[in-house]
C-alpha cells in the first residue's frame, strides 16, 4: 500500500449474489470471526450463530477450510482455529507499510507523552484491526489489544472516533450490522454507542469505558486522508483516573499526532 492508495477514497465492500462468490464471502467471514475471537478459537455452533448461517452450511465450509489448511480443529475442544496456511500466506502478503510507517513515530510519541499504552487501529470491513501498539512508561500497563486483534467497529475509542469521522448514515449502518457482536463483546447498547459517536463527532474525540472493565478508559481520534476518509484510529488506553484527570492534555497530544500524520499524507499528494 503506497501513499496514493492511502489517499484514495475507499469503497465499501459489496456482496454478490452469485453462488461461488457467496461461498468465498462466507469463508472469509468465518476466518475473520475466528481471528476476532478473544480465544482465537470458536466452536461450530458459536460460528454459525455469529454469522447467521445454517449449521450444516458452516460445517461444510469449515471442513473445506480445514482441508485447505486455512483452518484447523482442536481435537480436545472441537473448536476451530486459524490454520498454518494463513500464517504462511501472511509471510508474503504486502503489509500496509505506508500506513504503518506514517503512524509509527506518531504512535511512539503518544505513548511517550502520555506514559500509557497507545494503539493504532485500521478499519477492515465491519472490523477494527490493531495495526500497532506502543507502551508508555507508567508501571501499570493496560494491554487490551495485541497487534493483529480484530474487534467489531464500535468497540474501543479508536474505532468510535473513526465512525464519528464517517458520514452519519454509514456509521449507523455499521453499528446496526455489528449489534449482536458488540453485545457479545460486552459493549454498551448500540443506541448508546450511536450517542457516543454523535458526541465524538461534536467534540472531535471519542471516549470509551468498557462495561466489563470499569477501571479502564480509552480516548481516541480519527486520522483522515486527503479526501476526508478516516483511515486510522489513534487511541490511548489507561486506568480510568489517568484519562479523566488529564483529558485536556491527552486530547491535545492525540490531535497533534493526528495532524502530523495527516500532514505527511497531504504532502504526498492525492
Amino acid at each position: 500500500m503506497d501513499m496514493d492508495a492511502l489517499n484514495s477514497v475507499l469503497s465499501p465492500r459489496t456482496a454478490s449474489g452469485a453462488a461461488g462468490t457467496q461461498a468465498v464471502a462466507r469463508a472469509a467471514a468465518l476466518l475473520r470471526a475466528i481471528a476476532g475471537s478473544a480465544r482465537r478459537e470458536m466452536g461450530l455452533v458459536e460460528l454459525a450463530r455469529a454469522l447467521d448461517l445454517e449449521r450444516p452450511t458452516a460445517h461444510r465450509i469449515l471442513r473445506r477450510l480445514v482441508d485447505e489448511g486455512l483452518v484447523r480443529q482442536n481435537p480436545a475442544t472441537r473448536g476451530y482455529l486459524l490454520g498454518a496456511l494463513v500464517y504462511e500466506l501472511g509471510l508474503v502478503a504486502q503489509p500496509p507499510l505506508a500506513l504503518y510507517g506514517v503512524s509509527s513515530d506518531a504512535l511512539a510519541e503518544v505513548a511517550e507523552g502520555s506514559g500509557d499504552t497507545a494503539f493504532a487501529i485500521v478499519g477492515s470491513g465491519l472490523d477494527g484491526v490493531c495495526l500497532a501498539r506502543r507502551e508508555g512508561s507508567y508501571p501499570v500497563k493496560v494491554l487490551t489489544l495485541e497487534v493483529g486483534r480484530r474487534r467489531p467497529m464500535g468497540s474501543g475509542a479508536g474505532s468510535v472516533a473513526m465512525l464519528a469521522a464517517m458520514p452519519p448514515d454509514s456509521a449507523v449502518q455499521i453499528l446496526d450490522a455489528n449489534a449482536a457482536r458488540l453485545r457479545a463483546a460486552g459493549e454498551p447498547d448500540v443506541e448508546r454507542l450511536k450517542d457516543a459517536v454523535r458526541q465524538a463527532r461534536e467534540s472531535g474525540y471519542a471516549v470509551n469505558a468498557p462495561g466489563e472493565a470499569p477501571d479502564i478508559m480509552s480516548i481516541g481520534v480519527a486520522v483522515q486522508n486527503a479526501y476526508g476518509t478516516p483511515i486510522l484510529g489513534l487511541s490511548i488506553c489507561a486506568l480510568r483516573f489517568r484519562i479523566e484527570q488529564r483529558l485536556g492534555p491527552l486530547t491535545r497530544l492525540l490531535h497533534a499526532s493526528k495532524a502530523a500524520i495527516e500532514a505527511r499524507l497531504q504532502a504526498a499528494g492525492p
